[in-house]
């Protein structure tokens, strides 16, 4: 009975979070916080199964509202420049500099989509001032292009299914995002382990002994 229970229960969690991410995301300005809060859920989603997801849900949507508020905000903004500068380089054939333009989009929307897939497991996980959470967020991306290009070709396919089945958004979205999620949780547990054995070594060894 349980390995039928388990299915049925990771997918009522991925709708129900998706549903809430949705309803949460109709009045745009609330965009931020309801992906902390999917986001929360999802990373808080173990090997013993699915957290509660209303009260996680909330809680993540609570505890990130303001700075979920103003990275939304901002990421909103950004994208919506580097829009511009691609559109005007399709459209613009025979403007000067267009190729330089239309490079500079194209990296722009990598570095702020790369950001974006690490921003809301990265403010949930390690709770910080905004400008930290940016900075890490923009480092994991960096530092792990295979996980972070993944991610955006799995968004960009949510996108487009989207487009072809609107009525199912709650349930990409809330599956899309647990896919991104446990990428993003394999690379949190490499730095983790990571950072472990640096303690681990600077245990051993001592601090360091001032010269005499």
């Amino acid at each position: 009975m349980q390995i039928l229970t388990r299915p049925l229960e990771a997918l009522f969690t991925m709708v129900v979070a998706g549903l809430l991410w949705v309803l949460t995301a109709v009045p745009l300005v609330t965009l931020g916080p309801g992906t902390a809060g999917l986001a929360a859920v999802m990373m808080e989603w173990g090997e013993d199964g699915p957290p509660s997801v209303w009260s996680t849900f909330w809680g993540g949507f609570r505890s990130h509202l303001r700075q979920s508020l103003g990275l939304g905000f901002g990421a909103a903004v950004a994208g919506a420049l580097l829009t511009i500068d691609l559109l005007y380089g399709l459209r613009a054939t025979d403007a000067p500099l267009r190729a330089v333009v239309m490079v500079a989009a194209i990296i722009g929307i990598l570095a702020v989509g790369g950001t974006l897939v690490f921003l809301f497991p990265v403010m949930v996980t390690y709770p910080a001032p905004w400008r930290r959470v940016l900075r890490n967020s923009a480092l994991f991306a960096a530092a792990h292009p295979l996980t972070t290009l993944l991610s955006l070709f799995l968004l960009l396919l949510a996108a487009l299914l989207v487009i072809t089945v609107p009525a199912a958004v709650p349930a990409i979205a809330g599956f899309v995002t647990w896919v991104i999620s446990r990428l993003v949780r394999r690379v949190f547990r490499r730095f983790a382990a990571r950072q472990e054995a640096v303690a681990r070594k600077s245990e051993r060894t001592g601090p360091p002994v001032a010269a005499g």
